[in-house]
């Protein structure tokens, strides 16, 4: 835990999802097809991108592969096909509603990807409050044993649930807009 809360690698990880998360909402509220959304949409792109792939070997909550692990084989290729619509596939039918399809689940996929590791992580920051390593390992292991931790971890889904379900019905209406008539 140490490691990726202060290792550089945790650092860039989380640079790339503040980034992710503050362009990503930008482009959904903006016009679209604007200049400003297909710079801010390929900043966002190349943000989930990078943070996908600062993800695999971040491995300190389980001490291998964990949850978070098969969700990258998930987000990676919808944010690759996301941005690969608008660039290559414009002459297909259907490019616009599946691009748009594409990026908006790579978004709140890292809204739901967001919440649940701050209700993973939070409980666990919250007791280390000593820099030393020693202390913040020993915390780390109580923490992640008791059951408080089991409870933030299923709270955390219970949340997820809740966004992809609001998410849905916000899609199904920004999808009736976008389908042809």
């Amino acid at each position: 835990m140490n490691e990726f809360i202060h290792g550089p690698l945790g650092l860039i990880h989380t640079i790339f999802a503040v980034i992710a998360l503050i362009t990503g909402l930008i482009v959904l509220l903006k016009t679209k097809g604007t200049r400003t959304h297909k710079q801010l949409g390929y900043v966002y792109g190349v943000s989930m991108i990078l943070l996908n792939l600062t993800a695999i070997p971040i491995t300190n909550m389980s001490g291998g592969i964990g949850l978070f692990h098969v969700f990258i084989v998930v987000s990676l290729p919808t944010v690759i096909l996301g941005l690969y619509f608008p660039m290559f596939l414009r002459h297909k039918k259907n490019w616009l509603m599946t691009h748009f399809s594409l990026m908006y689940w790579s978004y709140v996929g890292l809204i739901a990807a967001f919440i649940a590791e701050v209700m993973v992580r939070l409980p666990v920051l919250l007791s280390t409050t000593s820099s030393n390593s020693a202390t913040i390992s020993a915390i780390s292991e109580t923490a992640s044993s008791q059951p408080s931790n089991y409870i933030a971890i299923m709270s955390a889904f219970a949340i997820m649930g809740i966004v992809m379900f609001v998410a849905e019905l916000i899609f199904r209406k920004w999808r009736a807009q976008l389908a042809p008539n």
